[in-house]
């Protein structure tokens, strides 16, 4: 089936390929539908189309792609509504917009795994570089993928400080019940950081993964519907739920307050929630206060440092667990360069960007002297766990 589904987006990249090239004029100037440019004014183009504009993450994230234009002498074109959300539908256009204007490269953070596919192959059909970064549009329709944190690691961070903070209240025969807060069913970003939570937590599940090395998550959602799996014992003192159909709330686009406020009041005995998603932070808070819960239930998770001040002051939230969404963006589109100019080719193990042997959050975490790059994956570094203390260090 997903051959099959490859394929069909293949023949529909070719079919759009061929319309675009017909009704093209190519070059690299002007913004072609984007909302401005930024950086310099050289030989190489790049589009950034983000999953949206409008929150203070992606904020910071385009702040520091246009810092890295501005350091490689490109021009960056922006595509988005900066007042609106976005949807998969206008970013496939987006993409149909810049292969028209005839861009260098293109960097794209997936708001869904399959439905941009045509647009983006057709786009490295036209001989441009497609950087998948935040989110991966997956392997068959984009050449890099800036990935902002090992996923395994912001796994084991994410539950080690949940025991941290309210294990000792539990034991293996009375568990602290936590529940999974993402956006969509289909979030790729989010989807793989629930797959290694299962493989963090569980001390035999094994992340099921297609002949071409990308997460199979359909098989991963049936493997956890069917099977029961063993608690690590260094994890059982809580009591994660992971399926699918029942247990992860899912919040949409939106700020997911109406689908946390229904899950907790059908589950009050529900002790902790980790956010997967920066969208939700202020909804988790509310929910827990409007539930009466107070007393017996905290969050962690990904967060903006600045929206999380009151929650942390409080005691609501443990620590915010996040990158310097600055330095992604940063990343993103240095890579892009780097992809585009022939500087970062296949076969490479190791990428230097500005960002290289720089501290990220003092005291806690610093970047290596180089990228590690895993097949045509780029990572920016290990995440770093912001507290009161540090977090000022948070670029915006």
């Amino acid at each position: 089936m997903k051959r099959l589904k490859k394929l069909l987006a293949l023949i529909c990249a070719l079919v759009l390929c061929l319309s675009l090239a017909a009704c093209s004029g190519g070059g690299n100037g002007g913004n072609g539908g984007g909302s401005g440019s930024s950086g310099g004014s050289g030989d190489i183009s790049i589009a950034y189309i983000p999953k949206e504009r409008n929150e203070s993450f992606w904020q910071a994230v385009e702040a520091g792609a246009q810092q890295a234009a501005k350091d490689r002498g490109v021009n960056l074109i922006m595509y988005g509504d900066a007042a609106g959300a976005n949807t998969a539908a206008n970013q496939s256009t987006y993409v149909e917009t810049a292969t028209e204007l005839g861009v260098n490269a293109i960097v794209f953070a997936a708001l869904d795994a399959d439905s941009t596919d045509a647009a983006l192959q057709a786009a490295q059909a036209a001989g441009i570089s497609v950087v998948g970064f935040d989110s991966d549009p997956g392997e068959e329709a984009r050449d890099w993928f800036v990935n902002q944190v090992d996923p395994a690691a912001l796994a084991e961070i994410l539950l080690d400080d949940l025991v941290t903070n309210i294990g000792s209240k539990y034991s293996a025969s009375s568990p602290a019940l936590v529940y999974l807060v993402s956006t969509n069913l289909t979030t790729p970003n989010q989807n793989t950081w629930i797959e290694h939570l299962k493989a963090v937590y569980y001390s035999d599940y094994e992340i099921v993964y297609t002949e071409s090395g990308a997460i199979d998550f359909d098989a991963c959602k049936d493997n956890t519907r069917k099977n029961t799996y063993t608690v690590n014992e260094k994890y059982n003192m809580l009591d994660m739920r992971c399926n699918p159909d029942s247990d992860i709330i899912y919040a949409g686009d939106g700020d997911g307050l109406t689908e946390i406020e229904a899950t907790l009041s059908a589950h009050s005995d529900i002790n902790a929630l980790i956010s997967l998603t920066t969208n939700v932070i202020a909804s988790c808070a509310t929910a827990i206060d409007s539930c009466g819960m107070s007393d017996t239930c905290i969050f962690n998770g990904i967060a903006t440092p600045g929206d999380s001040k009151a929650y942390l002051e409080s005691g609501l939230m443990t620590t915010v667990v996040l990158w310097q969404a600055y330095d992604l963006g940063y990343l993103a589109v240095d890579a892009a360069y780097a992809a585009a100019a022939g500087e970062l080719k296949e076969g490479a193990t190791s990428y230097v960007s500005g960002l290289s042997g720089k501290t990220q959050v003092e005291g806690v975490s610093t970047y290596e002297d180089s990228h590690h790059v895993d097949g045509v994956t780029v990572y920016l570094g290990a995440p770093a766990t912001f507290t009161l203390d540090t977090l000022d260090c948070w670029k915006s």
